[in-house]
């Protein structure tokens, strides 16, 4: 089952990174479709654009073939990397967070950019296609990780490293889950997540006291119907019994 991004541009997320507390504000979308070598069917791959407290950009990568969550996180390189000139075998000796590291290309694609949303920075002017290339990154102790570089958002000399998040990951980075199934609209999740807050008045809602002064009027206009002498719940279980006078003629009376 595909999934889709489950966020909003101008909204914060907050979680912990790193063992440190943060807030992330989410900036802007860029939507990313290739066609697939083996099934000749488009897939699609969402990166959102996060900013943290501290002003460091992140990038949220969301998967949609694969249904996968990947953090993007920025990673100093020298010399710097031109991701349109790799090819898959590339090899070169970079220093990467300072340090002496191999790198080599292991894929490389070519993907359009099918649309934007938001704040998003080009620092190689806007775009309609990009080039993107996986690397795999040894250091001297022979620790491998898998990190990313491509054209759209290419930074002087930066690359990214990739870090999956599963569903446990992403309620400790960002607080609660990012993603949503493909046939829940956006809306819908948005109002199961702002309902309980609202009522509960966690989120500094102004409609918290209405829905409980609602409520509670509800809740005082059902006990006045109910205790009602001709109520819900008539006295007896079955048609109410009303008792006759002795002189009435009829019924069980004594009369004359």
């Amino acid at each position: 089952m595909s999934v889709r991004g489950d966020l909003r541009v101008g909204e914060t997320l907050r979680g912990s990174l790193r063992k440190k507390r943060r807030y992330y504000t989410v900036m802007g979308r860029v939507v990313l479709k290739r066609r697939d070598q083996g099934s000749r069917r488009f897939v699609k791959r969402e990166q959102w654009r996060l900013i943290d407290d501290d002003g460091r950009e992140l990038w949220l990568e969301i998967r949609r073939d694969t249904n996968k969550v990947v953090l993007h996180e920025p990673v100093p390189v020298q010399p710097a990397i031109d991701p349109l000139s790799l090819e898959v075998g590339w090899t070169r000796k970079l220093r990467v967070r300072g340090q002496p590291c191999t790198v080599e290309v292991t894929n490389v694609r070519r993907a359009e950019i099918d649309h934007e949303t938001g704040a998003i920075d080009h620092p190689q002017g806007a775009l309609t296609a990009t080039t993107c290339a996986e690397l795999r990154v040894v250091d001297a102790q022979g620790s491998m990780s898998t990190m990313v570089v491509d054209a759209h958002r290419l930074h002087a000399r930066e690359i990214y490293c990739e870090t999956g998040l599963s569903s446990s990951k992403q309620y400790k980075v960002f607080g609660r889950p990012v993603t949503r199934p493909w046939w829940i609209p956006g809306f819908v999740r948005r109002f199961w997540r702002w309902f309980p807050a609202a009522i509960s008045g966690t989120n500094g809602s102004v409609w918290a006291p209405v829905f409980w002064i609602v409520l509670m009027f509800v809740v005082l206009v059902l006990a006045e119907l109910i205790d009602d002498d001709e109520g819900f719940f008539p006295s007896g279980g079955g048609v109410p019994f009303r008792n006759r006078s002795v002189y009435g003629g009829g019924g069980g009376g004594v009369g004359k």
